[in-house]
């Protein structure tokens, strides 16, 4: 029990520490981004501040659930919540997910802590990042539970896993290309590779992207298909995870000045996982995740970057 409270306030602390540094810090006024180029803004060096929220979109209750309307099955990343703060060519990162098992009967949290640099040259860019994971009990079960008593749902009791610190390096390269009309835009292929010391398996992942206008300034579609490839297991993580094809799509809009919304669904790889409440026999080859990004001056910012898990 000890442990466990430790483990909790050591969690807090992490994104409490961190949020209030990055919050004390003065935010300069910067004028509407011009969205004419998306190249160009992508090229921008400033200050840009995010916020997300990610779920697997259980979005019933049990009698919806009886009636087989439910879109997720509320099981794997529960949740996932991150911050990011961009300064000129330096990026920070912290990410805190949720992670919970029906069908192996387990839980745990996730806090992802980075710090990268960009480079670009010839037209490439090139993003080294090296961080922190911390594994173990920050409170998820309460956040859920707090969920399924909102929208009367049976509340999920699993224990914990056996938690820990590890390091992790990673790079991501890309090469953004301007088209021009009929398929005005820009497309871009990328590959990300991310080496794990521990806690999690590292992974990379072939990735093509395509970002275009339907409404100048104001609302940005982007679609991106790729693979996560697994190099390695880790015993709770691999349960869940799988290496396969996976698909996103996501809706950027700016609602005022420099401040944008972001929402978006993808569909992951996954195995083992329990559907919902009702339907205890079913597993999924693949996982809907929702995605809901609040930012400021994030102009044409990649949907690459808010898939976390």
């Amino acid at each position: 029990m000890g442990n466990s409270l430790f483990n909790r306030g050591l969690g807090f602390l992490l994104l409490i520490a961190c949020f209030s540094r990055t919050l004390a810090a003065p935010i300069p006024y910067d004028p509407i981004p011009n969205t004419v180029n998306p190249v160009v803004l992508n090229e921008v060096r400033d200050l840009k501040i995010f916020l997300a929220v990610i779920n697997d979109n259980n979005t019933g209750n049990v009698e919806r659930g009886k009636k087989g309307l439910y879109i997720g099955p509320d099981d794997f990343l529960t949740v996932s919540v991150f911050f990011r703060l961009h300064l000129d060519t330096w990026r920070f990162a912290l990410t805190y997910n949720n992670v919970t098992s029906r069908k192996e009967e387990y839980r745990y949290d996730l806090i992802f802590g980075g710090l990268s640099k960009r480079y670009e040259k010839n037209g490439i860019e090139v993003k080294p990042e090296l961080g922190l994971v911390w594994k173990g009990d920050c409170g998820g079960d309460e956040i859920q539970n707090g969920f399924h008593r909102m929208k009367d749902l049976p509340e999920l009791f699993v224990p914990y896993c056996d938690g820990g610190l590890a390091a992790f390096a990673a790079a991501m390269v890309s090469k953004p290309i301007q088209l021009s009309r009929p398929f005005t835009g820009v497309l871009s292929s990328s590959m990300e590779i991310r080496l794990i010391s521990d806690l999690v398996p590292s992974r990379f992942s072939p990735m093509l992207g395509y970002q275009a206008e339907v409404w100048p300034g104001r609302l940005q579609i982007e679609m991106l298909a790729g693979a996560r490839l697994y190099i390695n297991e880790i015993d709770e993580y691999s349960n869940m995870v799988r290496s396969g094809a996976f698909a996103a799509v996501n809706a950027k809009i700016r609602v005022y000045q420099n401040f944008y919304f972001d929402t978006g669904i993808a569909v992951f790889p996954s195995q083992n996982l329990e559907n919902d409440p009702i339907y205890k026999d079913k597993d999924h080859n693949y996982i809907p995740q929702i995605s809901m990004v609040f930012s400021w001056n994030s102009a044409w910012y990649g949907l690459y970057n808010y898939l976390e898990y």
